[in-house]
């Protein structure tokens, strides 16, 4: 197990050549040299993820960005990391950085044998990283099923030690054939949740599973 584990691990961080090519961008099509690299575009409506096989729909009069390390430039097309998804930012440009959704897709490779819970905790004690000592509460926990996966939504409030706020994430974690790793979450101030909650819970509605490359 530990070995496959470890060829996933290299395979999700192998870097990919993306040819220049036809590509979407604010539903427009662009081709051949003119097509940047798509850690510099903006993606406006479906945006289909081929790398872990899925699709969401981002909201209208929102955008959605590279969610994964930069690309590099070259004469044959952009190198980049594999695509984790997009961050869809909730506020007008200049966008604030923790007003954001953020749908990611990795593998989980860190673990021989992860389970829906251990992405759940993994996610709580991130987040009390940055809380204030004892601010941390879990407002809601409960499973539910995401385009068919057995699933866990948590929605948590704290007290962030460097905004000096209190916080609101609602989150997803989502597990396929026991290694790739769905998150969907939304990152927004208390007094923004209700509004954002909105916001958040069209993007679920719009996951869809694709075939796996």
């Amino acid at each position: 197990m530990k070995v496959i584990v470890s060829l996933l691990l290299l395979a999700a961080f192998a870097p990919t050549l993306i040819p220049s090519q036809e590509q979407k961008r604010d539903g427009e099509s662009q081709k051949d040299s003119a097509v940047p690299c798509p850690d510099t575009v903006a993606w406006a409506g479906k945006y289909v993820n081929y790398s872990y096989g899925f699709s969401v729909v981002i909201p209208k009069g929102l955008k959605g960005f590279w969610n994964s390390a930069v690309c590099v430039p070259g004469p044959d097309g952009c190198t980049c990391m594999s695509d984790h998804g997009r961050i869809i930012p909730l506020t007008a440009e200049p966008y604030e950085p923790d007003r954001h959704i953020e749908v990611y897709a990795g593998y989980a490779a860190d673990l021989d044998e992860p389970t829906v819970k251990q992405e759940v905790d993994r996610r709580l004690k991130r987040i009390g990283k940055r809380s204030r000592e004892g601010s941390l509460s879990v407002l809601k926990q409960s499973n539910i099923t995401l385009a068919g996966l057995k699933s866990q939504r948590v929605v948590v409030r704290y007290y962030d030690n460097k905004l000096n706020q209190s916080m609101v994430e609602d989150f997803i974690e989502a597990l396929r054939r026991g290694d790739v790793e769905y998150s969907l979450y939304l990152r927004t101030s208390d007094r923004a949740y209700e509004h954002d909650r909105k916001v958040f819970d069209s993007v679920i509605g719009t996951f869809t599973l694709r075939k796996l490359e």
